[in-house]
């Protein structure tokens, strides 16, 4: 039987195991990349445990991220970094690329990256052409 659209994809990603691996390769790259480090700590061991509990329970499996750190607020837990269309973007390859190590499912990358990219789209903090309150100028 077929899949919804609705049904959660965490089991279709390999749960928390294949999760970690994925964030792992995804940090990985971050660290090396010259545009997103400098916006992440230099000891990314918080940010992975932080980004694996998040993407469990992102997908539809438990809720780690909620029993361990709270609510996901995710813009105004990143409100003092500046995230504009470059930083989304350079983020979403990376996070891309690591999937793509890990899976070859084309519905299923598809899948994940509409959902994430709909988040990172959100995250957009940093827009030098509006003039608004809720963005770095």
């Amino acid at each position: 039987m077929e899949r919804s659209e609705l049904e959660p994809i965490i089991e279709d990603l390999g749960g928390e195991v294949v999760v970690r691996d994925w964030v792992e390769r995804f940090y990985g790259r971050i660290s090396r990349d010259s545009l997103l480090a400098p916006l992440f700590p230099k000891d990314l061991t918080e940010s992975k445990e932080k980004q694996v509990a998040f993407f469990v329970q992102f997908f539809g499996g438990p809720a780690l991220y909620s029993e361990k750190y709270g609510q996901p607020f995710l813009r105004y837990l990143h409100r003092k970094v500046k995230i504009g269309q470059p930083e989304r973007d350079a983020w979403m390859a990376l996070l891309m690329e690591s999937l793509r190590e890990i899976t070859t499912d084309g519905d299923l990358i598809r899948k994940v990256e509409e959902k994430v990219g709909a988040m990172a789209d959100h995250m957009i903090n940093h827009r030098p052409d509006q003039k608004d309150a809720l963005y770095f100028n």
